[in-house]
């Protein structure tokens, strides 16, 4: 099951850091991180345990380190999976794709516009 949200936060709720999975220049400068959080939910009396993970592409267009500083890149595409394979090979599909990230941002700054 793969749940994808525009711009879902891209801070984590218990203020962790993220480590990127897969990280890949931009022509222009910038990056593209691929960064996945891993929560292990046990269920109420049964004492099972599943597995939910949350990955996330986020696109820093800034070639210059100095105006990186007080800004949070943009997360473009968020989803939500229990099958970290599939939520990876998804994930890495969309930051390897020029054409599919420049159709992400475009989302993300069109609602952006909208909510400000």
């Amino acid at each position: 099951m793969l749940d994808q949200q525009q711009d879902a936060g891209y801070a984590p709720a218990d203020g962790r850091s993220h480590t990127a999975a897969y990280r890949r220049p931009m022509a222009g400068g910038g990056y593209v991180d691929v960064e996945m959080d891993v929560e292990m939910l046990t269920g109420r009396g049964t004492g099972d345990a599943t597995v939910h993970v949350r990955g996330r592409v986020i696109l820093e267009r800034r070639a210059d380190r100095a105006r990186r500083a007080g800004h949070q890149p943009p997360v473009v595409a968020e989803m939500v999976s229990d099958d970290t394979d599939d939520l990876m090979a998804d994930l890495f599909r969309l930051a390897s794709d020029n054409a599919a990230l420049a159709r992400s941002l475009m989302k993300w700054e069109s609602a952006r516009m909208r909510a400000g």
